[in-house]
């Protein structure tokens, strides 16, 4: 006989397969206080943030945001590139996006080919002046 002593639900950490709408970010956005930003702007958003292996092996974030081969497979809406260059292991899993913004330093970064819309500038720049914007006219 079986007997159920504990039953413990815990929350999913994310929802990014789920997710309309995803922030995410590369080694390009440099620290953890960098995918702070990014989670700011996913907030604002009602979205959620993602990685590319790249910034997870480098400790910025955690695995269970990690888009691509070695991570989740995602067909958000809308996809927000920060910062991630775009190696085929990370677009294997995010190529189904409805629109894709990619915000990069590097205007030749592959990610760019397949971007719908291409902001050339640092994430610490961009980012915050998106924040602000979404803030001022989303009433």
């Amino acid at each position: 006989m079986v007997r159920v002593i504990e039953r413990h639900v815990e929350k999913a950490a994310n929802n990014l397969k789920g997710a309309p709408i995803i922030v995410a970010g590369g080694y390009g956005v440099g620290s953890k206080e960098g995918f702070d930003l990014l989670r700011k702007l996913a907030d604002e958003l009602h979205g959620e943030v993602g990685a590319s292996r790249a910034a997870v092996d480098a400790g910025f974030c955690e695995h269970d945001l990690q888009i691509g081969q070695t991570g989740v497979t995602v067909r958000p809406k809308v996809y927000i590139a920060c910062g991630i260059s775009g190696a085929i292991q990370h677009v294997a899993g995010m190529k189904e996006s409805g629109i894709v913004i990619s915000i990069n330093t590097d205007p030749e970064a592959p990610i760019n080919q397949l971007a719908d819309y291409v902001i050339t500038g640092s994430v610490e720049e961009v980012v915050p002046k998106m924040i602000k914007y979404y803030k001022e006219n989303s009433k």
